[in-house]
């Protein structure tokens, strides 16, 4: 029997094929009383349809959730046990047309934009789907002549300025990635997934900007900074002011450190250690990271063939680690990598979803299928916290992956590995 909650969009439910077409018409319904655009309601409907037709009869009673993040839109399947077999949402699987649970949870993952999962207390296990939205191509106002310099601290801006800087940075080039599409960051902000900082010139106009989000479980990526003023001391001067200022923002004892994946220019460099570099298409650049609590030290669980690399990172970086190797994973069969892709940058990155003992062949398998498809940069996220992560290790670098950076993390450091230039 169904069971609805009344007080959120939620629907428990048994699992199977007779079931999965009611889950699929909740979700949609759901969607639409959210205010979903009809498109992503579908997309979450096909993906709950398919999950709950793919479920084994014996799995339990399953929850579906759809929700709004405003620049996603999200569906959370929740299992009452994590002893199922999702091999089928690997991308790299090859497959039997005629196995529909297969070929129906492959249809789930590549509907989805982001795939995760989550451990539940009482051995449960979360699929958390999540399709972005899609904003309307525009082309953004150059900045004006004139700006500057910054007067007064940066602070955190109203809508209006924080989506003018993001304009003015786009059609300026500045900041990297982070600093495009007004409307997404603005409802990246909304959900709390995006915090801002913006220095403003005496006459109130933005001159630059840094953002950091959520990165791994208690670290925060740094992105920026993103400055519309001239190379000189005052340009200097607003980038200072903006790592001063987010770091007086974060909440000691919520967040032990900082990350830089992608430094702009401008990004203070003297006030981070060099973690690593990731190569790119005209060289490499460093990893910046800076510890904003003390590090207790814990157990880094390591593939074997990455164990010296790792270690000496550790040694470097003055980090209180026992490294060991990983004792092979419970399951004979099964693992699951999540990819994570930006087509317009032309870059994957792959995170584990579950290990199994086939997990170094499903890595190779994966980095063969989007080396296929044309993508030039290819990353790996390997959790050292979690032993059953150090299983895809072998595999990832068989296929060419080599250690990019060690970045800590005492509740699991994170290991970034990347294909060679």
């Amino acid at each position: 029997m169904a069971v609805l909650d009344q007080a959120a969009p939620r629907l428990l439910l048994p699992p199977g094929l007779r079931f999965a077409v009611v889950g699929a018409e909740f979700v949609r319904g759901a969607g639409v009383a959210l205010g979903l655009e009809p498109h992503l309601a579908e997309r979450l409907a096909l993906i709950a349809e398919e999950v709950l037709a793919a479920a084994p009869q014996d799995a339990g009673a399953v929850a579906l959730a759809p929700s709004d993040r405003r620049h996603a839109v999200r569906l959370e399947v929740d299992f009452a046990t994590a002893a199922l077999d999702l091999a089928g949402l690997d991308q790299s699987r090859s497959r039997d047309p005629e196995d529909e649970v297969d070929v129906g949870l492959y249809l789930a993952a590549r509907l989805a934009d982001r795939l995760a999962t989550e451990t539940l207390r009482g051995g449960g296990l979360r699929l958390a789907f999540e399709v972005n939205r899609r904003y309307a191509e525009r082309v953004p106002p150059a900045p004006p002549e004139g700006l500057g310099p910054m007067a007064g601290l940066p602070l955190d801006p109203d809508a209006a300025t924080l989506a003018l800087l993001v304009d003015w940075a786009e059609s300026a080039g500045a900041g990297g990635p982070a600093f495009r599409t007004a409307a997404r960051v603005l409802d990246q902000r909304a959900v709390g997934e995006l915090s801002a900082r913006v220095a403003r010139d005496a006459r109130h106009r933005p001159v630059g900007g840094l953002f950091w989000q959520p990165f791994g479980r208690r670290l925060m990526a740094l992105s920026g900074p993103a400055l519309l003023l001239p190379a000189g001391a005052a340009r200097r001067e607003v980038a200072a002011a903006l790592l001063d200022s987010a770091l007086s923002g974060l909440v000691r004892g919520t967040i032990q450190g900082l990350v830089v994946l992608d430094p702009a220019p401008d990004m203070p460099a003297g006030a981070f250690e060099v973690v690593g570099h990731l190569p790119h298409r005209d060289g490499t650049h460093p990893v910046l990271f800076r510890a904003l609590e003390e590090d207790p030290g814990r157990i880094a669980w390591v593939p074997a063939p990455l164990r010296d690399w790792v270690a000496d990172r550790v040694r470097g970086l003055g980090l209180g680690r026992d490294v060991e190797e990983a004792p092979p994973p419970a399951r004979a069969t099964g693992a699951v990598l999540a990819a994570e892709t930006d087509r317009a940058a032309g870059r994957v990155t792959l995170r584990p979803l579950l290990a199994a003992a086939d997990a170094a062949a499903v890595a190779i398998a994966n980095v063969a299928l989007f080396r296929a498809q044309g993508i030039s940069e290819i990353r790996a996220v390997l959790d050292l916290g979690q032993p059953d992560h150090a299983a895809f290790g072998a595999g990832l670098v068989q296929a060419g992956l080599a250690p990019a950076a060690l970045i800590p993390d005492a509740a699991g450091d994170l290991l970034l590995l990347a294909a060679r230039a």
